[in-house]
């Protein structure tokens, strides 16, 4: 029976931490451990923690960034399987147990489905990643094979093995430790996924991720994370030499579709970015549409990013930009006719 380790860092996220540890306490497989790594938050975080006692493995230290939680909390954990729950996230109480009958001696990593929630907990009626049937470790094999990438979910959507963990960590990358070792999995076993929903992702201003992106500045976030990203791909090859791995001679940000999304509202903003000298609206758009025939999706999702590519590459710089801040604020703008349709049907389901 494998035994499972949910670390959780945590900084200045009283308002969530605790959702997060009750989620991780409430799994519903026998040979699973806590670890809470405070990192030296200043708000309320370190009360909440400590109210759990002995039913977690808490630690506190000196704030050193969210890659270091990652390490410390990985160096003194036991499980044979770990998954690190971000501190505003949840697990659905099967995650454990999903992860652990499926593990299989060559398995890097398992992944899964998280359900999208808003700062409140209400469900956005989404998913990420959404995988497409049939989407198996031996797709994800040969995807990786021509791309030098794969669909993978953010950092609570995955149960990483000791194994893997133990010849990459401690991390030494500056952010983002998930991306690192979601990029480099598949050079160090078999990635396998359920198609199920096992966790909870809350979309918020805070998220490292696009989500949130705000009213300003936000040319410069999608140029992070292009930069980012760049950073992971060159991680990428030098772990490939270290395995002994060839990878194909492509460019993996072409293969990404968030990426091509990403340079193109850049583009259309009038920014540079790692690789601006290159790119132009047309052949992001034709990467774009390359990846929507060749890549298996649902006929909604395919016509819906064929819809928003095109519109924004024939929209003028002033109109992209709205159109920009409309997608990735539109959680926040429509939250008022969220909650009132989920108020209406309370009251329809009241009324005899």
């Amino acid at each position: 029976m494998k035994s499972v380790s949910i670390v959780i860092p945590c900084y200045n996220y009283a308002e969530y931490v605790r959702r997060a540890i009750e989620s991780a306490l409430a799994q519903c497989w026998p040979l699973v451990e806590v670890v809470v790594i405070d990192d030296g938050s200043t708000d309320d975080s370190a009360s909440v923690i400590a109210g759990f006692g002995e039913r977690i493995r808490a630690v506190r230290q000196a704030n050193a960034g969210h890659v270091a939680a990652f390490n410390h909390g990985f160096a003194i954990s036991t499980g044979e399987i770990v998954i690190f729950l971000d501190a505003d996230d949840l697990l659905h109480p099967g995650a454990a147990r999903a992860a652990a009958e499926a593990w299989r001696p060559t398995t890097a990593k398992l992944q899964y489905n998280l359900d999208l929630i808003d700062g409140d907990g209400a469900s956005l009626g989404r998913q990420c990643c959404a995988f497409p049937q049939g989407y198996d470790t031996a797709a994800i094999h040969s995807e990786f094979a021509r791309c030098n990438t794969y669909m993978w979910p953010v950092c609570t959507g995955n149960a990483y093995g000791r194994a893997f963990l133990g010849k990459v960590m401690p991390l030494t990358v500056r952010m983002a430790p998930d991306g690192f070792l979601n990029t480099v999995a598949p050079l160090f076993g078999e990635v396998l996924t359920q198609s199920a929903s096992l966790g909870s992702y809350r979309v918020h201003q805070a998220n490292q991720s696009y989500h949130g992106a705000g009213t300003t500045g936000v040319e410069q976030r999608f140029v992070k994370q292009i930069a980012l990203r760049r950073s992971e791909e060159r991680a990428l090859r030098e772990a490939a030499i270290r395995q002994d791995v060839r990878l194909a001679p492509v460019d993996l940000l072409d293969h990404e579709l968030v990426f091509v999304n990403y340079r193109m509202m850049v583009k259309k903003l009038r920014q540079p970015y790692d690789g601006s000298q290159t790119d132009t609206v047309c052949k992001l758009w034709l990467r774009a549409v390359a990846f929507l025939r060749q890549r298996p999706m649902s006929t909604g999702f395919r016509v819906q990013n064929l819809l928003w590519i095109s519109v924004l590459a024939l929209a003028p710089s002033w109109l992209a930009r709205q159109l920009v801040l409309l997608r990735f604020n539109r959680d926040s703008l429509f939250k008022p006719v969220r909650k009132a349709r989920s108020q209406l049907r309370k009251l329809m389901h009241r009324t005899p």
